[in-house]
């Protein structure tokens, strides 16, 4: 399985325990459950909603009726400026192939005054994992002093080869963004068995740099590894890539401000598609 290369400058998000805070003890999953979707069952731990399911590339038109769990729920902040950010995992019944990803949700709910109100959310943010499950690595980041958002890296692995997919989950006037989604790693594992095709391993270390601006941190994705080319007639070899590309955020998205040196065969199509060629 291939290994997801993330680094980041340091950023001391305050991240609490529920036990810390009467004001924490004050607001729960259950209270952020019931606010996002309605209703929430405290016995399975589970909500009910109709939501877009998942359809190979897109989701569909209609909506499903589906049971939503949360998957990460954290305190962010200090007592004086205070937020609770939830991510949640909502599939239909008998949702088990091996191509379906869970819809995932995510709100944010801030504390003013003796009130938690919901100031931002997107019951249908995204959709990843697979057999019914949500991504084991959901975690929170921080993309700016002040800002916190949800990190999403999604690795697969088949038939000896591995690609990990990172998505950021970032709050945006009133809403959920998907502000980013890169291929950070790939690679094949191969063995004598496959004829003489090449091993070969990429892989992006993404770090969040300051550069002296205070709402929002840049983001720094540097390319290295090796890469599978030729074909169509040609032999099969890895080639050594290495690259950087550079993104700032706006209207709540990282976009692209450079980029220098290497595409691999697995984001090209990615890139084609966003422009980034």
């Amino acid at each position: 399985m291939l290994g997801l290369a993330l680094g980041c400058r340091k950023q001391n998000p305050v991240i609490s325990s529920l036990e810390q805070s009467d004001t924490k003890k004050a607001f729960d999953v259950a209270q952020a459950m019931e606010m996002l979707y309605g209703n929430y069952d405290v016995k399975e731990h589970t909500s009910t909603a109709h939501l877009p399911e998942y359809k190979g590339t897109s989701h569909s038109n209609t909506e499903e009726q589906m049971t939503v769990k949360p998957v990460l729920s954290v305190f962010v902040g200090d007592a004086g400026a205070q937020s609770f950010v939830l991510v949640t995992s909502a599939v239909p019944p008998n949702y088990d192939c091996h191509a379906c990803a869970p819809t995932i949700g995510m709100a944010i709910f801030s504390h003013e005054g003796r009130v938690w109100t919901m100031t931002a959310s997107n019951r249908a943010a995204t959709y990843a994992g697979d057999w019914g499950d949500p991504p084991v690595d959901i975690q929170l980041v921080q993309i700016g002093p002040n800002h916190p958002a949800v990190q999403i890296s999604e690795v697969s692995n088949g038939q000896g080869e591995g690609t990990a997919i990172l998505e950021l989950l970032i709050p945006w006037n009133g809403t959920i963004n998907r502000g980013l989604r890169r291929v950070v790693s790939n690679g094949y594992v191969c063995g004598e068995e496959d004829g003489g095709v090449p091993c070969y391993a990429n892989q992006r270390t993404v770090k969040f740099i300051a550069n002296g601006k205070p709402e929002y941190y840049d983001l720094e994705l540097e390319l290295t590894g090796t890469d599978l080319t030729g074909g169509k007639g040609t032999p099969m070899r890895a080639q050594e890539v290495h690259g950087i590309e550079t993104l700032k955020l706006e209207n709540g998205k990282y976009v692209q401000v450079s980029r220098q040196g290497d595409l691999t065969t697995a984001d090209r199509a990615v890139a084609e598609r966003e422009g980034l060629m």
